[in-house]
């Protein structure tokens, strides 16, 4: 059995959390998750996003992921400083890719943001690897959402995540029944 992981960010800014979610699944069953994914996508070629969907269509989302054969892991860091984001991301970088490569996953696909930021998740990866939290096998690279729709189901978990540390429980209720989730703190 060979995992592999996608990764997704969502951040509440006025509740002062970070939330960094990945689906992982065994590559073999890749392609089906793939196609059940892609009945979420709202037209050809537009992809799915959380923030943009009514609660109807997020409640749906998040019942497509709860039936499918994932592991979702949420890694949720408060408080987090606006002006300190990406502290905020590395050390819930740091927790999420360590209980990955723990629980067998050997790739991870994070959501690419730009050329800078990209570059930057892979220089701390670097400097994961050199303090021995992570393995060197394990592979990080960086994909785009409108090319791979496994990322939305990363989005749709930290999606569901981040409404409930809002308040708005329902919708991560749904996945619960498999959802490992951390919490750390940031200060």
């Amino acid at each position: 059995m060979s995992w592999l992981a996608y990764a997704d960010e969502s951040i509440r800014v006025d509740d002062g959390v970070y939330v960094l979610a990945a689906v992982a699944l065994d590559r073999a069953d890749a392609g089906r998750v793939r196609a059940a994914v892609r009945a979420l996508e709202p037209r050809p070629g537009r992809r799915f996003h959380w923030r943009d969907k009514e609660p109807f269509e997020r409640r749906d989302a998040a019942g497509v992921l709860a039936a499918l054969p994932i592991l979702p892991v949420v890694v949720v860091g408060a408080p987090v400083d606006p002006r300190r984001q990406e502290r905020a991301r590395r050390h819930c970088l740091q927790t999420l890719l360590f209980e990955l490569a723990t629980a067998g996953v050997d790739e991870v696909w994070l959501e690419t943001r730009n050329p800078i930021a990209d570059r930057r998740d892979l220089d701390v990866v670097v400097g994961f690897r050199s303090r021995g939290v992570l393995p060197s096998a394990l592979h990080v690279g960086h994909a785009r959402p409108g090319e791979e729709p496994l990322l939305w189901l990363a989005d749709i978990l930290a999606g569901a995540t981040s409404a409930a540390e809002g308040r708005e429980a329902a919708y991560r209720e749904l996945i619960e029944g498999t959802l490992t989730e951390l919490r750390i703190d940031l200060d």
